[in-house]
């Protein structure tokens, strides 16, 4: 039974890990309230700022009248504002769409890209396939030897096999 007493601590709430990602996710909610309330705050102060208090206590009606006349007129100013920032947002964005798309088209003609060179001696070099192109020759001259004659040419094609070997071997040495 004690045994189980030992492994309990690993076999409740998922382990160390499941623990750390609580405590990181609990930390992260109470930083995110933190940042809400410290926006409200910034928020109430520039407001606190930029509009003044009501200031209705002893006027009269006409009085209250003209405040609210001027309150409306600071009301309209400020989305006649709104509406040109609005406005000149929206025109620098199409700007901005059009820019990137000119930058994307270049000057309006578009050059096709050159066909690159596909088959069996792309990847090799000039030298390799000439001596690839000897070594071809010399098998073919071979097997018309063998056909032609018997001993003689069989001999006389090994010594070419040979020397077309030799040769390309210096070749590629010579690279």
């Amino acid at each position: 039974m004690s045994e189980k007493k030992d492994f309990k601590h690993l076999l409740s709430g998922g382990g160390r890990k499941a623990n750390i990602k609580n405590l990181l996710m609990k930390k992260a909610q109470e930083e995110l309230a933190r940042e809400k309330e410290r926006e409200e705050a910034e928020k109430r102060r520039v407001m606190s700022e930029r509009v003044a208090p009501l200031k209705t206590q002893g006027k009269n009606e006409g009085q209250l009248v003209e405040y609210c006349e001027w309150i409306v007129e600071q009301i309209k100013k400020a989305e006649a504002e709104k509406w040109d920032l609005e406005y000149t947002q929206k025109e620098n964005d199409k700007k901005i769409m059009d820019l990137k798309q000119k930058a994307m088209e270049g000057t309006g003609k578009y050059v096709k890209p050159p066909l690159k060179r596909t088959g069996v001696n792309l990847n090799k070099s000039a030298a390799q396939a000439e001596i690839e192109r000897r070594k071809r020759q010399a098998r073919m001259r071979m097997q018309a030897l063998k056909v032609k004659a018997g001993g003689k040419a069989l001999e006389e094609a090994n010594e070419a096999a040979a020397a077309a070997a030799a040769a390309a071997a210096a070749a590629e040495d010579e690279e």
